[in-house]
Formats: C-alpha cells, structure tokens, sequence
C-alpha cells in the first residue's frame, strides 16, 4: 500500500508538471502557430497521463481503482475534446493548395481561371508565414526573459528551448510549401499560354462556323416565310429545319472533338441528357407508342373512357401514333348524362397513359358490359312480384347477349386467372335516402356498340309491364 501511495503522489506532481497551465504562455499571443503546437503539447501530456492511470489501475487495491478509474475517464474525455482541436503544422498547411487542371479547355480558359485561387493562396501563406515569424520571436522574448528571471522556472525554460527547436525545424515546411504553391502557378500560367497560341484559334474557327449556320438557317426561315402563304405547310418546313438544324450542329460538334475519344463521349452524354430533359414528354409519349403497339391493352377499333381533371373522355380508337392516340366520340351513357355532346375528334399525348388509368370497354375478345337502368318504387310496393317482372321482360331482352358474353368470357379466362361468372339480370332495392322510395336497380348485359339502343328498348318494356300489373313509380 505504501508503495502505491507513493507512486500516486508522484504521479500528481508528474501532472502537475505537465497540467495545461504549464503550456498557457504559448497561448499569451493570439498566433495559430502558437496555438497549434500547444494543443499538440497538451494531447501528448494527456496521453501519458491516460497511459500511467492505465497502468495503475492494474496494480491498485479495489477503492483506488474506482478513484483512478473515474480519473481515467475524466482525461479520456479531455483527450477527444482534444482531438478535434488542430494539431499539427502539416494539416494546416494542406489547406494552402490549388487543384491542378489536367486539360485547359475553352471553359476553363474562359470562366474558371485560376489566378485568381493561385493569388488567394499566396496571400494566405504570406499571412502564415508572418504569423510563424511572429511566434519565434515571441518564443525568443519568453527565453530570454526566462533567462534573466531571479526566480527562474527551468522547466519553462526548458520547454521554451523545446519548442524553439520544434518551429526551426518546421520552417522547412513553410519553404516547402511556399516552392509548391510557385512551382504549380508556374506550370499553370505556361499551359494557359499554349492553349492560347494553339487551342484558342481552333476553337473561335468552329464558333463562327457555327453562327454562320445558325444565321444561315434563319435567313432561310425568313426568306420562306415571306414565299410560303399556306401557314399548316409553313409550320412543317420550319419544324423540318429546325430538326434539321440540331442534327446538323450535333453532328459538327461531334466531328469538332473527334479527336478527344472522352470529350466527345462526353459531350454526346451531355447533350443526350438535355435532349432527354427538353423532350421528357415527347420521348415517354414513344415508349408508351412501342407498349401500346406491340402490347394487348389497347388496341384500335377498342372503346376506351379516360379520367382527366375531374372529365371523362370515352370514344372508340381511330388510331395510335407515335406521339398521340385519336379517339372519336361515341354516343352513349357517359355522353348523354355528363357531356351531353357527342362525335368530337379527340385527341390524347400518348404519355398520358403513363400516369393515368384507362377503362377498356372491348379488351381483348370481351365485346360486352354490364348496363345499369334505375327507377324509383314506393316502399308499399310489392318488390318480390316487381323482381319476377323485371327479370322476365330484361331475360326476354338480353338473352342472346347473356349467351355471347358467357362466350366472351369464357375466352378472357384463359387468359387471366378469373372465377367463372353468370351474365344473368341482377335486381337490387336499395333504400333511397332522399325520399321515401326504393331505387330499383337493374342490371344486365349488353353489347358496348348498342348500349343506348338496349337501354331505351327494356326501359320501355319495363315500364309498360309494371304499369300493366299496378305498379306505381315515385
């Protein structure tokens, strides 16, 4: 135990050598230098404390343990705060840096020169050396005053010797790095003036050579449009030499920089991602033309209804180009209750049927629909006489077209993994909530050509049955 005592005290007397006190008078001006290499001196200072208390902690009784224990994580802690400080001259100098440019182009001749940088950095390692300067001096007053002190501190004196010796040694790298920042602007300068005597010609050749197509192409324009008075075949020849315009300055700038294997790869890229980006609608509108042609979704001759800002379209396929689909406005339930208009030419981008569902009335071998027919009945009325009725006059009516989507039907199911189904009249009352009534309706199968033809034949059927046997409507 005694043994241990001592090596204790004589550890809090090492500390207190080495405490961060010690090093406050490389902090008394306020120069980086100074600072970074305190900060080095006191993360070794903590280090060896952290590696002594490691050490005994081994060797002490269980008490002194917890004690060192709790003291070992209070210098670990002050040793991660530590860590996140600078320190060394090396990492602070690798900020005074200027990427090199492998290859001077236009752009970079142009826009992105670095003298600029190149005068930034020299400033700023000017300002670094002067500071280091500064802090030898500084070092060299705290000596000698140590020196000639009454009560001189050797340790202090000591460590002021130290570290004198340390920023003489570091000068080097402040030579160093000064030759470097030189030697690279050097290096620079000189490639921006072969670009200038040897690149720079080629490049205002091609420039003007493409103005001059640029203006070519327009007075072309102009001339045309003063002969041409037919405005839809005037809009075709300017979009035709439009095309041809881009195509002819994509295929220059490809031959400009044939040469250079990667610029010209990469300015392909570039320009394929613009085009990409400008034409975003166009391009899906011909990748949906390629689905739509070779798929089975939609095909011409099929009914289709379309959902659109609150707005139904319906109408029959005319025809699927590679930019649009043309639907022709038919007659039927959706025009006669919402649109009330029918026969109008329409036409839909075919990149709409992306990002949007489309009800296929005729898909596939499927001809027919399920049709609905609604009337109102009195509470009062007799509803299981009403169903007989009913189902008897929409049998009579749909029979055949029951047996043809049975058929049709039957068909679609080898295609697509479905239960079988019966295309028989569905009758259902339902309570109206508006009015004290029934809403009778009805369902049944019909052909998607003769919707409004066989809706208008059962109604009528319907009522005159019903009327006939005493049934009132609301």
């Amino acid at each position: 135990m005694k043994k241990i005592t001592l090596f204790i005290i004589s550890l809090g007397i090492f500390f207190s050598l080495l405490g961060d006190d010690d090093f406050t008078y490389f902090e008394k001006e306020k120069n980086i230098w100074l600072q970074v290499y305190s900060n080095q001196l006191k993360a070794q200072a903590t280090d060896s404390e952290i590696k002594a208390l490691e050490r005994s902690i081994k060797e002490a009784g269980t008490k002194k343990k917890i004690e060192l224990t709790q003291l070992l994580k209070l210098q670990t802690s002050k040793k991660k705060i530590l860590d996140e400080l600078p320190q060394s001259f090396d990492a602070m100098l690798e900020k005074i840096t200027v990427d090199s440019v492998k290859d001077i182009g236009l752009i970079e001749y142009i826009f992105t020169s670095q003298k600029g940088k190149f005068s930034i950095q020299t400033q700023r390692l000017k300002i670094l050396k002067q500071e280091f300067d500064d802090a030898v001096d500084f070092l060299k007053k705290e000596l000698s005053t140590a020196e000639t002190s009454e009560n001189r501190d050797f340790f202090k004196e000591y460590q002021l010797k130290k570290a004198l010796d340390f920023f003489e040694n570091a000068r080097g790298l402040l030579e160093n790095k000064e030759e470097v920042l030189r030697r690279t602007k050097q290096s620079y300068i000189s490639e921006l003036a072969a670009f200038k005597q040897t690149q720079l010609p080629l490049y205002i050749v091609k420039i003007v050579a493409l103005l001059l197509i640029f203006l070519l192409f327009n007075a072309l324009k102009y001339f045309i449009s003063k002969k041409i008075d037919d405005e839809d075949r005037l809009f075709r020849i300017k979009r035709v030499l439009n095309i041809s315009f881009f195509l002819l300055v994509l295929l220059m700038l490809i031959i400009f920089n044939i040469s250079n294997i990667v610029y010209a790869a990469t300015l392909i890229g570039v320009i394929a991602a613009a085009i990409t980006i400008s034409m975003k609608e166009y391009l899906q509108s011909m990748a949906t033309w390629f689905h739509l042609s070779f798929g089975n979704s939609i095909k011409v001759g099929d009914r289709i209804l379309l959902q659109t800002n609150n707005n139904q379209i319906i109408g029959e396929v005319i025809n699927i180009s590679l930019f649009q689909v043309t639907l022709y406005e038919s007659i039927n339930n959706t025009t006669a209750l919402e649109l009330k208009r029918s026969g109008r030419t329409v036409f839909i981008p075919n990149n709409f049927f992306v990002t949007n569902y489309v009800y296929n009335y005729t898909h596939d071998k499927m001809k027919t629909i399920y049709d609905l027919i609604e009337f109102k009945i009195p509470f009062t009325s007799d509803t299981k006489k009403i169903e007989e009725l009913v189902t008897e006059v929409t049998i009579e009516a749909t029979e055949r077209y029951m047996e043809v989507a049975t058929k049709q039907f039957s068909n679609l199911r080898k295609r697509y993994d479905m239960r079988s189904r019966e295309f028989r009249p569905r009758i259902h009352f339902i309570p109206d909530t508006k009015s004290s009534c029934f809403i009778l309706y009805i369902w049944y199968a019909a052909p998607y050509h003769q919707i409004m033809e066989l809706k208008s034949q059962i109604s009528q059927k319907i009522v005159k049955k019903l009327q006939e046997n005493g049934v009132e409507f609301c």
